[in-house]
């Protein structure tokens, strides 16, 4: 299966903002591990408690598909000294033509580009903000203390799935079409909400 729209878009973005950072800060060969919070606080990637341990799995996933260098200019992954499987990934500033084309190239071109802008994403999650304070809540004296944590990152992680939240994020997915902006208006995990929209056959 090659890579989705969604994951394409993902890239994108996690590129420029990586562009963006390296250049207001001056500064190359930067790891993964000083890019996670930038990233997180953007929601650009999945927070966790082992600083970007989803940034690492995403960036192996596209070197394992062969499309890293060219979604991802910046990264320049280098194997472990002390292993062959682990890889250390180190980020570095790019030239203008050497960054991903605004159109996608001919590699790309079946993807279709979203239509809606992030900032028109982010105006929409505002409005839609008070449907989902008005969604029930559990009580958490039964959760775990590694539910707890997570909660703290994601305030309606280990919710009940009800029928309305599953209207809502039926309908935010297909407008938005990125999983990260879906979770951020429910305020759960983008993995989450990417296994609830499988067991719908929503998004493969």
């Amino acid at each position: 299966m090659g890579l989705t729209h969604e994951e394409f878009q993902k890239a994108r973005r996690i590129s420029r903002e990586i562009q963006a950072h390296l250049e207001s800060i001056n500064s190359d060969g930067l790891r993964s591990t000083d890019l996670y919070p930038v990233l997180a606080r953007k929601n650009l990637i999945e927070k966790d408690k082992d600083n970007g341990v989803h940034f690492r799995k995403f960036l192996r996933y596209l070197y394992e598909m062969g499309v890293l260098e060219s979604l991802i200019p910046q990264c320049k992954p280098q194997r472990n000294a002390n292993s062959d499987i682990f890889m250390e990934w180190y980020f570095y500033r790019v030239h203008q033509e050497e960054c991903l084309p605004a159109e996608p190239n001919n590699e790309y071109r079946e993807i279709k580009m979203p239509e809606l802008t992030d900032i028109e994403i982010d105006e929409l999650i505002k409005q839609a903000r008070p449907h989902i304070e008005r969604l029930p809540k559990r009580e958490m004296s039964d959760f775990t203390f590694p539910q707890i944590e997570t909660r703290k990152l994601y305030s309606r992680a280990y919710e009940f799935w009800s029928a309305g939240e599953i209207e809502i994020m039926t309908k935010a997915y297909a407008k938005f079409k990125k999983i990260d902006k879906v979770a951020e208006l429910l305020k759960r995990q983008p993995s989450a909400v990417k296994r609830k929209l499988e067991e719908l056959n929503i998004e493969k």
